[in-house]
């Protein structure tokens, strides 16, 4: 058992004693700052002193506590993962498609920690506006626009192929997004 997981359940088992949940609530912290810091720290080292700082006696924490933390930590972890998922929608952007370039949007489907389960790209459709201005400054130009059937499905089939994220909110940069 290393000594980072030793400590963070001998922090757990001192929770409203020297230690309190942080205000996300992901993770336990020093009531008072220990070496300059309310976390704990990845260095193992400077873990030990923070540790020693607050009085926690890391040579008493038991299998049980460490059982504890650990099905607390898990527990956290998986609903922060998916209980704050979302689906991205990006602006329009050009992918590199041999020497041409194929404007769409991507649609990414993230846990709560940011982490990208599947990614989809979504061709965008080409249109003609006559109102706007061209590249030699005249009206009427081809414009790009978000196909809006094409991203519906796409966050469709992300739900379906990962039914636990189902319930995740959609983010789409694209709503403030003229024809353009």
């Amino acid at each position: 058992m290393g000594k980072i997981i030793t400590i963070q359940a001998a922090m757990f088992a001192a929770l409203g004693e020297k230690t309190k949940l942080s205000r996300s609530g992901l993770s336990v912290i020093f009531i008072e700052p220990q070496c300059g810091r309310h976390d704990l720290s990845g260095i193992e080292d400077l873990a030990v002193k923070q540790a020693e700082a607050a009085g926690l006696d890391i040579n008493a924490v038991t299998q049980e506590q460490v059982a504890a933390y650990t099905e607390w930590w898990e527990r956290v972890s998986y609903e922060r993962q998916i209980g704050q998922a979302r689906i991205r929608v990006t602006r329009i952007y050009p992918v590199q498609c041999g020497h041409s370039e194929i404007p769409g949007n991507r649609v990414d489907l993230l846990d709560g920690w940011g982490r990208s389960v599947e990614s989809r790209f979504v061709h965008a459709k080409e249109i003609y506006d006559p109102d706007a201005i061209n590249r030699i400054g005249g009206k009427g130009a081809y414009c790009h626009i978000p196909d809006a059937a094409g991203l519906d499905r796409a966050i469709v089939a992300l739900r379906k192929r990962h039914p636990e994220y189902s319930g995740a909110p959609v983010k789409d940069n694209n709503l403030s997004q003229a024809a353009g």
